[in-house]
């Protein structure tokens, strides 16, 4: 990925790295923005002198940064195929030159890409790195039995049962075959909430994943109401769009004011579909633009404190 998840996973290909006794230089960037071409050369460097089989087991780190939005989006996914989709938003968001495509998907499998432009298609260290990243994914939202087969002709297993077990090839080492046997659905599932008032439950239960598409059926299945109850419920907040609209506007002013996480990183996580979406619909409950949103309202550092970053 580049700009944001290029600088972070870097960060996590050092930790990946250290974790092993294997001690790297990592490229330095601004703040959580890294050059691409940087991001390449590292990560070609430590294939060279290690193999890919170390930038397989990246992802295995993820579960370390629970805090961070975008990881935390990714992890409240309800089943792979959704993981799949909110990872493809997530690089719409980012602008990477490198996308996962969905070439086959069905129960229990799903064959994938990673693709770039012809002037520049991903190394097999970037395919690597991002292959075991979601393959970690895959099993921290619940898939049981992850197993990924990478290549054409002859597929090597490089993933079985959720552990890393064989480097990816070299040749074709961006076309991949995920199956799992089932998935745990209770991973994600909120405590359900008891309360009397439907509008008050609506609220709490879209905040506890504003990244999902949500749907007015997908609110009568998780609050067991049918969907005409709901409608004639939200009417004072204006209807389900609106309600939602809102709370994704609330939950993005926040982080704008009160985190350091990129614009781009937290319109994924609080659900828009990419930049202009986040930017129109924000400005429309706001009169502003999610950037000037934070240089009005974030709080100033003390004099004298020095500035902090929130990325690894």
């Amino acid at each position: 990925m580049d700009e944001y998840a290029s600088a972070r996973l870097v960060g996590l290909v050092q930790g990946a790295l250290a974790a092993e006794g294997i001690p790297t230089v990592a490229p330095t960037g601004d703040g959580a923005l890294l050059p691409f071409e940087a991001k390449r050369r590292f990560l070609t460097s430590v294939a060279d002198e290690h193999g890919l089989l170390p930038l397989l087991r990246v992802g295995s780190l993820l579960s370390a940064h629970p805090a961070d939005p975008a990881v935390s989006a990714l992890l409240s996914a309800v089943d792979p195929h959704d993981l799949f989709h909110r990872w493809q938003r997530l690089e719409r968001f980012t602008h990477s030159r490198h996308r996962v495509v969905i070439l086959e998907h069905g129960a229990g499998q799903l064959i994938a890409q990673h693709v770039g432009p012809a002037s520049a298609p991903p190394e097999p260290a970037e395919d690597a790195l991002v292959l075991g990243v979601l393959s970690a994914l895959l099993s921290l939202t619940g898939a049981r039995d992850v197993t990924v087969t990478v290549g054409r002709d002859r597929p090597v297993t490089v993933v079985a049962h959720g552990a890393c077990t064989a480097a990816p090839p070299i040749h074709d080492s961006g076309l991949w075959r995920f199956t799992w046997s089932d998935v745990a659905r209770d991973v994600h599932v909120p405590t359900m909430d008891r309360g009397t008032d439907p509008a008050a439950r609506t609220r709490r239960l879209l905040r506890t994943d504003l990244a999902r598409r949500w749907t007015l059926a997908d609110l009568a299945t998780e609050l067991h109401l049918p969907v005409r109850s709901i409608q004639r419920r939200l009417r004072g907040a204006g209807g389900f769009s609106e309600l939602l609209g809102s709370l994704r506007t609330e939950a993005a002013a926040e982080l704008l004011m009160h985190s350091g996480h990129p614009v781009g990183v937290i319109g994924f996580a609080c659900g828009y579909a990419d930049q202009p979406h986040f930017t129109r619909r924000f400005k429309r409950h706001t009169a502003m633009t999610p950037a000037a949103y934070r240089s009005a309202f974030r709080p100033s550092p003390p004099p004298n404190t020095p500035t902090r970053t929130t990325h690894p």
